[in-house]
């Protein structure tokens, strides 16, 4: 997929998740003592390699596991920047984005129920070491660092939507990506406003 970022890209996979995940379990930055997001990916890929299935379908597996980890990121941030960006704008477009974001993790979270694939329950390493990064700014410094990082992870949202909505394999996926794609694309549009509210602030 395009635009793929850098913590979004996992390498290790440490164990198998045994259920899916609440969704309450976005509430914490911190997540857990292992890699969410490496878990999820190697049960899915563990299942696949089991039903000896296309790699397409390994696709729609890693999409959803992607897509759960950066709206888990993007709602933390959110809710970083509702509570400590120093621009309104800022605070009320977070205020926006968390609201969405957790309408979308709520149907992700379905559609891999209904698929029988696990999706991260929090954060993975990578994603708290970003997370984290941000919360250590103060000031106007926050807004900067928060809304560029969410306009990445954004970016990467909908590129990944724009691929899957035609490249799935799975009918249930691809119809899924098509519907959230302009939702998804109009939130990113969103993130760069909030972002250039942002860089002008001293």
């Amino acid at each position: 997929m395009r635009g793929s970022l850098h913590f979004l890209l996992p390498s290790r996979q440490l164990f198998l998740v045994l259920a899916l995940p609440l969704l309450a379990a976005c509430s914490s930055p911190g997540g857990g003592s292992s890699d969410a997001t490496d878990a999820a990916n190697a049960q899915n890929e563990h299942k696949i390699d089991a039903a000896d299935v296309t790699k397409k379908q390994e696709a729609d597996a890693k999409f959803l596991v992607k897509a759960t980890s950066n709206m888990l990121l993007e709602v933390e941030l959110g809710k970083l920047a509702q509570a400590r960006a120093t621009a309104p704008a800022v605070r009320t477009y977070a205020e926006h984005l968390v609201q969405n974001r957790l309408e979308l993790l709520a149907a992700l979270r379905a559609l891999a129920e209904t698929k029988k694939l696990a999706v991260p329950p929090a954060l993975g390493e990578d994603e708290q070491a970003a997370y984290h990064e941000v919360s250590a700014q103060t000031g106007s410094q926050l807004d900067k660092h928060a809304t560029a990082l969410l306009v990445k992870a954004q970016k990467q949202d909908e590129d990944a939507f724009d691929d899957m909505k035609d490249d799935a394999y799975d009918g249930d996926i691809r119809g899924f990506a098509a519907k959230y794609h302009s939702p998804v694309q109009d939130q990113l549009d969103a993130a760069k406003d909030a972002a250039d509210v942002a860089d002008k602030l001293p």
